[in-house]
């Protein structure tokens, strides 16, 4: 009798149950602490185990575990003496030498139960010893031995941009729109040019006629003093002119034309 309840003990992961290549693993429930432990291990290395989860109905497990022995990749077993003792490990370690399995051993308990467990098979199998070798190097030996049974690892999840979408799923329509973008963008472009010339024209001729009126203006004042001053000078002469001679000349008196007179030559003059 089992002096542990298969019921109470909680499993390390759920058994697999894919189609893909896996790695059955034979154990007695009685070794569970050191059983679940490594198998989670190996699952957590994304192997694909599988193994009977303590439940000892026969009457409705038999034909699954048979399945399950049949079709394994690699009959992985946990020797120890509570195996030796268990008519149900010793059974599923029958029935896999029956069906030719590829065996591969783990003993637990030492030198003493691998001897006895090499007598329950015809020929020698590959096995390995607890307290021989760390379980960091088991756990390579296993590793290397089920590397058929790896599940491949998980690729992220690609999150298309925008962008990418359109060119995964609708590339003629995103040509298109790219076309039309880029032609916009070129039309955009010439009208901004043109507008661009035709302002600079327009200051060209802006700043142009802005300065032919400011030399025109400046010519026109320069006339306008020197005629100013031609008539200053001259309406001088004709109203002061005797006073003037006078000054510069005391001694000589010049007689000259009457004021009235003068301007009546100046007018002929002009006209």
């Amino acid at each position: 009798m089992l002096s542990v309840n298969p019921l109470n003990i909680k499993k390390p992961f759920k058994s697999y149950k894919g189609d893909g290549k896996f790695a059955y693993a034979c154990y007695s429930i009685e070794d569970y602490e050191y059983v679940f432990p490594f198998l989670k291990k190996l699952d957590d290395d994304r192997y694909r185990i599988r193994y009977d989860e303590g439940v000892q109905d026969e009457d409705t497990v038999d034909a699954l575990r048979k399945h399950n022995i049949k079709k394994c990749e690699i009959f992985l077993i946990f020797m120890s003496k509570n195996f030796l003792l268990s008519t149900y490990c010793l059974n599923q370690l029958e029935l896999a030498q029956s069906f030719g399995d590829k065996m591969y051993m783990i003993c637990i308990d030492g030198a003493d139960t691998l001897d006895q467990a090499e007598k329950l098979f015809p020929e020698h199998i590959n096995s390995v010893r607890t307290d021989e070798c760390e379980e960091d190097v088991i756990l390579d030996v296993i590793n290397q031995l089920l590397v058929d049974c790896q599940e491949p690892p998980k690729e992220d999840e690609h999150i298309y941009t925008y962008e990418e979408l359109l060119d995964e799923v609708y590339p003629d329509q995103q040509n298109e729109s790219s076309n039309v973008f880029e032609a916009t963008a070129v039309n955009q472009d010439s009208e901004k040019i043109e507008k661009s010339a035709a302002v600079a024209s327009t200051a060209v001729k802006t700043a142009s006629a802005q300065k032919r009126q400011k030399k025109s203006h400046e010519f026109f004042n320069a006339v306008l003093v020197v005629g100013v001053m031609v008539v200053i000078a001259l309406l001088i002469f004709f109203f002061f002119g005797d006073q003037i001679n006078e000054v510069l000349n005391p001694d000589e008196v010049v007689n000259f034309i009457p004021a009235s007179p003068r301007i009546a030559t100046l007018f002929h003059l002009l006209s």
